[in-house]
């Protein structure tokens, strides 16, 4: 009788202290201090909001536009492909992968460089390829986006550079990265954090690309998809990662500039993975501080060309972050450059500006 007794009590302050260690143990982080003006956390495999802020407020995308052409590169030609490189795509404005007009290139090696580098001329590339010309494919795009549910989103061409009519927001523009990262090709190719891209002709060229997520292997679980950035649209980040069965994508919009774009990717990250990929916080209208509403000084008839540069510019080596005051599970650093990108010149090419391509207004 006083055994079982004892046995039971046993178990109950076993069972209590266990209760206690799990609660305590599982913190939830604190809700995401996030710098930019748009984003959202969904967790990829339902498609659940966790947080947003300013979520379906229209934004310029920059270089997360190439989300939209890899997947339809991919669906539409796959990686086995042979892409022909035009004088008009080699001359495109920031294009780092080195192409010439009249190159041959295996369609998964050039959108791998496109993905990795940010490369604009490769973006063409895709477009002339699939479509035959860039208004073309912007078509395809936006059929796409009409078809993912996208309601705020028009494309106007394959890159990302700065266009009156190309436009998305945080919201449609995850559920764009969710529907890419089902296929495996594109998985495989937006978690790649270098590798050496080979043309089909010359058979001999190369090019070492490196990924500009700077989330690849510095955050636990981190598995894509791009960066972005352009004068107008400054940071922007579509960030993946993955944690046992869970699985969140950030999205982040118009981040102050370069290094913010990561750190509020990571923020919500935290934030998802310590709630399980559950639960719903909304941030809406973020109020800026009036000192940031600067007048405009040109004077009546100036006009100047708008900076369209796809990167921030280079930036020192990278540092590890300061640690967090607050009381957090311990998660990898991310290595955070110090300098803001500056604003940069027009691209020239040969020594004449490069022009922009036409751009489609939505219904045209």
């Amino acid at each position: 009788m006083n055994s079982k007794i004892f046995n039971f009590h046993s178990c109950r302050y076993l069972f209590i202290a266990a209760a206690f260690v799990a609660v305590h143990s599982a913190q939830v982080w604190a809700a995401p201090n996030v710098q930019a003006d748009s984003a959202i956390l969904i967790n990829a495999r339902n498609g659940a909001v966790i947080y947003e802020k300013n979520a379906d407020t229209r934004r310029s995308p920059a270089s997360l536009t190439k989300v939209m052409t890899c997947i339809l590169g991919l669906e539409e030609k796959g990686t086995d492909s042979i892409f022909n490189i035009s004088m008009a795509a080699a001359a495109t404005e920031y294009s780092d992968l080195g192409m010439k007009g009249g190159e041959k290139i295996i369609s998964g090696e050039l959108m791998r460089g496109m993905m990795m580098e940010s490369d604009n001329g490769a973006a063409v590339v895709v477009a002339q390829n699939v479509s035959g010309n860039i208004l073309k494919f912007a078509d395809l795009m936006n059929a796409k986006a009409k078809e993912l549910g996208c309601r705020k989103t028009h494309f106007s061409n394959p890159h990302g550079l700065t266009a009156k009519w190309h436009y998305t927001t945080a919201r449609d523009m995850a559920k764009i990265a969710a529907y890419a990262m089902k296929n495996p090709d594109f998985r495989d190719i937006v978690s790649t954090k270098s590798s050496v891209i080979h043309w089909a002709s010359p058979s001999n060229k190369t090019y070492k690309a490196d990924n500009t997520n700077r989330l690849l292997g510095f955050y636990s679980g981190a598995n894509g998809i791009k960066t972005g950035w352009t004068s107008a649209a400054k940071g922007c980040l579509a960030a993946a990662a993955k944690r046992d069965d869970i699985e969140l994508i950030a999205i982040v919009l118009k981040s102050p500039d370069g290094n913010s774009r990561f750190a509020d990717a990571r923020s919500m990250l935290d934030y998802g993975f310590s709630v399980g990929g559950k639960g719903r916080i909304v941030v809406e209208k973020a109020a800026k501080p009036a000192s940031q509403r600067v007048p405009s000084v040109k004077k009546p008839g100036a006009s100047s060309a708008p900076s369209v540069s796809n990167k921030p510019t280079a930036t020192n080596q990278p540092v590890t972050a300061a640690p967090s005051t607050t009381n957090r599970p311990a998660s990898a650093t991310v290595p955070v450059a110090t300098n803001k990108p500056a604003t940069a010149k027009p691209a020239v090419v040969s020594g004449k500006p490069v022009r922009m391509p036409i751009v489609r207004r939505p219904g045209a």
